[in-house]
């Protein structure tokens, strides 16, 4: 059993939203781009989880942000920008936007990074989502399995 754990700071979790894909939309790909690059330094090196994976998330809520989102949608956003989007790079209509090519960001490309090696491969999630008293939002990831 191996574990890895990373925080982000300063950044709503992604989404997976459509259209357009979490990979191309402007308010998404900031936050997908954070959370891949906060990830690669903590794996760095290793291989991706492959079974029997465990993910618990925390999320806390700066109090002044009135309308944080769904806890499920966060869920959802974290899990797909673990893994290679495998499925959408074959599918002839998926693109990842342009930022990804940029000289600084190919170690997160799409195609080219993952944590999780297959998110059907996930057999637990534990997630919370809590209001604190600060001025950034905060996240944190855990990540165990073979």
């Amino acid at each position: 059993m191996r574990k890895v754990e990373f925080e982000v700071h300063g950044c709503v979790p992604p989404r997976n939203v459509r259209p357009p894909s979490m990979w191309n939309n402007p308010t998404e790909i900031p936050r997908v781009m954070k959370l891949r690059k906060s990830a690669l330094s903590a794996i760095r090196g290793r291989k991706p989880f492959s079974k029997d994976i465990k993910l618990a998330i925390e999320i806390l809520v700066p109090r002044s942000h009135n309308k944080p989102g769904d806890l499920d949608n966060f869920i959802k956003g974290i899990c797909d920008s673990l893994y290679k989007p495998v499925k959408s790079l074959e599918n002839e209509n998926f693109e990842p936007n342009e930022i990804f090519r940029r000289p600084e960001n190919e170690d997160v490309h799409p195609s080219k990074f993952e944590v999780i090696d297959d998110d059907g491969q996930i057999v637990k999630i534990h997630a919370t989502m809590a209001v604190v008293e600060s001025e950034d939002w905060f996240y944190s990831i855990t990540v165990e399995g073979d």
